[in-house]
């Protein structure tokens, strides 16, 4: 990232760290960044002395001024959103061929129900080619697909923009894009929002077997992703304090799709964006179910990916591990 626009990063997430303390400093600056931008990590290490200039300034500030700036920020982060919605249904309006081409382009998940998180949730969009074009001329649509993305996809809104390319063929094959496109994404885009064509997924059958084997899928994905940031955390002598902020994201993914495998269709069809929205499961996080001693930890997670740290929230790492191990043994996994 260039140092201008690193040296922005760094003053929006100091501005936060000051609303919500008080006084920013180093540790939940760098916190705070590293757990919504692993890929910086090596850039924020190696940058500290400019982290510090960069919180010194914010902590300088009049407060009613940086309540003021940070509103505004937040503002500008929601029309990303917006934005992108309109630039991608402009450019894919616009020519004749795709009008021809396209059978659906549908917005799905979060966005779609504006339930987002803003600045963490995905923009998810999936494009469904139709079947009638010969296969030259779905290649040549698919390469015309990714040129606009890219030209769409500035490096500000790259990580909440999501699209999925699809053949009409592919919906009676869903199984074979694993974690890529399931059907619980399928059954998420059923109830999307259609900017052009038809949505061509409310003809699919959709029950608690299929959205149980996907859930399987995007366990074992999650787990793979853990074990990998884990591995490369390790390398680099990450410690515990920080790592536990990075891996927050694969143990809620890994909780969602535990939801899916245990109650099926009904799991997909609930909102689960807020951090409380599993007291809703009870099969899965009740009392009297197998992982009702998991359930103050995945809190502890929700916060961890909101750049908070929950009190009594030692040994996170531990728990996520036998969390993991759990979920293995018990949706029958592979261990590797």
């Amino acid at each position: 990232m260039e140092e201008t626009e690193f040296r922005e990063l760094i003053q929006q997430y100091a501005m936060q760290s000051r609303l919500e303390q008080g006084e920013a400093n180093l540790t939940s600056v760098l916190k705070l960044v590293i757990a919504e931008n692993p890929q910086l990590k090596t850039q924020v290490r190696s940058s500290v002395a400019m982290v510090k200039e960069e919180i010194a300034k914010v902590n300088e500030m009049d407060k009613d001024d940086l309540e003021m700036i940070s509103e505004d920020i937040e503002a500008d982060e929601s029309t990303e959103y917006e934005m992108l919605e309109k630039l991608v249904l402009q450019k894919f309006s616009a020519e004749d061929k795709f009008q021809s081409q396209i059978k659906a382009l549908i917005i799905y998940g979060s966005y779609a129900k504006r339930l987002h998180v803003v600045g963490e949730s995905d923009i998810n969009f999936v494009i469904v080619l139709t079947s009638d074009s010969s296969q030259t001329e779905t290649e040549e649509t698919i390469e015309k697909i990714g040129q606009i993305a890219e030209m769409i996809v500035t490096p500000e809104v790259a990580h909440i923009f999501d699209l999925m390319i699809l053949k009409e063929e592919d919906l009676t094959q869903l199984d074979k894009f694993g974690a890529d496109f399931s059907y619980i994404h399928a059954l998420y885009a059923k109830d999307g929002d259609v900017k052009l064509g038809t949505n061509v997924f409310e003809s699919l059958e959709f029950n608690n077997e299929k959205i149980q084997q996907a859930a399987k899928v995007l366990m074992s994905e999650a787990i793979i992703q853990f074990d990998e940031i884990v591995n490369t955390a390790r390398e680099e002598e990450l410690p515990d304090t920080e790592l536990e902020y990075i891996v927050a994201a694969s143990i809620i993914d890994i909780a969602f799709a535990l939801c899916c495998y245990e109650v099926g269709v009904k799991a997909v069809t609930m909102d689960l964006v807020k951090p409380d929205i599993h007291e809703e499961f009870r099969e899965v996080w009740g009392e009297k179910s197998e992982f009702s001693e998991f359930y103050p930890f995945l809190q502890q997670a929700h916060a961890f990916k909101l750049g908070i740290k929950l009190p009594n929230s030692q040994n996170f790492m531990q728990k996520s591990i036998e969390f993991i191990e759990k979920v293995i043994e018990f949706a029958g996994l592979k261990q590797s």
